[in-house]
């Protein structure tokens, strides 16, 4: 056998070791493969395309039904990693009509995923939840994501009580001029008030209806206090 000869078998020898290998992993083909043999993967999206596929079919069932798909959603929400997901869980039982879907948008308040929180907010505020209130005006007053406390004061604005009043106090004493549009916005929905876009004037409508509320803690009175 040659010099040359040998020192390319010698070359090839490792590569045709590691040849051997793969083809004798199993379930492994040697390349090129086939892309039609290539493992379907599944995305987030599509677990939540699935998720939302159940909101219609446990709405129109009774009770139980409803009952019974919260159930098996409150338990995936519990260990789900992708918001995502999360998301879509919170947007398939909000249109369930069981005190355990109200929960579970309440709990999602908590949420460490901003959309999450933004996506509760609203669905609360479409159901006009009396006890999701309290932990709304939470938000409003200590959240430090601009996006979930508007998302808050908006769900708010949709529930005239004196605890929803109370609550939107908060957003009229945010530095945030953004805060307190949005709060006068939402007071002029709760109330039969016609104040303008004076923010002082709507605060001291706030104290007047609930007491004086304490300012969000993220907030400074701002000098000018009216919304432009």
């Amino acid at each position: 056998m040659s010099t040359r000869l040998l020192t390319t078998l010698r070359a090839a020898a490792p590569h045709a070791a590691l040849v051997a290998l793969l083809a004798s992993a199993p379930g492994c083909m040697l390349w090129p493969w086939d892309p039609k043999e290539n493992t379907t993967i599944i995305t987030p999206g599509m677990r939540a395309a699935s998720i939302r596929e159940m909101g219609p079919r446990a709405k129109d069932g009774d009770s139980e039904a409803q009952t019974k798909a919260c159930e098996q959603l409150a338990l995936q929400i519990r260990t789900e990693p992708d918001p995502i997901v999360r998301r879509a869980i919170q947007e398939t039982v909000a249109d369930f009509e069981t005190p355990m879907a109200s929960a579970m948008l309440i709990a999602g308040l908590n949420d460490e995923d901003r959309d999450v929180k933004v996506t509760c907010c609203r669905e609360l505020g479409k159901r006009k939840e009396p006890k999701a209130i309290a932990p709304l005006g939470n938000l409003v007053a200590k959240d430090s994501d601009l996006d979930v406390r508007l998302a808050a004061v908006d769900a708010l604005g949709a529930m005239k009580t004196k605890e929803s009043i109370a609550s939107l106090a908060a957003a009229l004493k945010d530095r945030d001029p953004a805060m307190q549009y949005a709060g006068v916005e939402a007071m002029k929905k709760v109330s039969d008030e016609d104040l303008g876009n004076d923010v002082q004037a709507w605060r001291q409508y706030a104290d007047r209806i609930a007491g004086p509320a304490p300012a969000a803690s993220i907030a400074t009175q701002p000098g000018d206090t009216t919304v432009k």
